[in-house]
């Protein structure tokens, strides 16, 4: 029984570090907004889409710091109409490894720079935008030399506030913040 569990636990001893000093990542994920409903008849559906990120991890410190830019698409369903809104963000990312072996494991966070969503009905584009998104959750996952797989889950923040046309400032806002998942491939060298 000992010389399973050491075998089992040999990998996870004699790794290098799963972090490198640059990680380049891509994921796809979902976020399932808390409170769909914006107005009366009018509600956010669950949103999918992709994300890059470009992490720099700090030599001999389990922490990395980088940018992510994320796309996803959702539908916004009013007055028996559904709409595809996209929302764009590029958010600051900051991650910490409790373990960092062959295998990682740590929470991990993010705050939007730059975020807006918008969507065109009749011809008219709408934006919205926020001046504060963020996200807080765990990320965890497996280093096969260059190559990353992994996972993320957590807690997404953000509220969308109506910019344009004129028309629809004063009307309430969108609220996005929910539960998100994420699938996330990537190199590090």
């Amino acid at each position: 029984m000992k010389k399973i569990i050491l075998a089992l636990l040999a990998p996870l001893l004699l790794s290098l570090p799963a972090h490198a000093l640059v990680e380049l990542r891509a994921g796809y994920g979902i976020n399932t907004p808390s409170d769909k409903d914006v107005s009366p008849g009018t509600t956010l559906e669950t949103s999918y889409g992709f994300n890059l990120d470009a992490i720099v991890e700090i030599p001999l410190v389990p922490v990395g710091l980088g940018l992510r830019y994320e796309n996803m698409g959702f539908d916004v369903k009013a007055s028996g109409t559904t709409l595809q809104a996209d929302m764009t963000r590029l958010s600051a990312i900051v991650n910490y490894r409790i373990i960092d072996l062959f295998l990682y494991l740590g929470p991990i966070a993010t705050l939007g720079l730059s975020n807006d969503v918008k969507y065109t009905s009749g011809g008219t584009e709408f934006t919205y935008k926020s001046d504060l998104t963020y996200s807080v959750g765990v990320e965890g996952g497996v280093s096969l030399g260059l190559i990353m797989l992994g996972a993320e889950v957590g807690y997404f923040g953000g509220t969308f506030e109506p910019k344009s046309p004129a028309s629809i400032v004063g009307t309430p806002d969108a609220d996005t913040s929910g539960i998100y998942a994420k699938a996330i491939v990537g190199v590090g060298f």
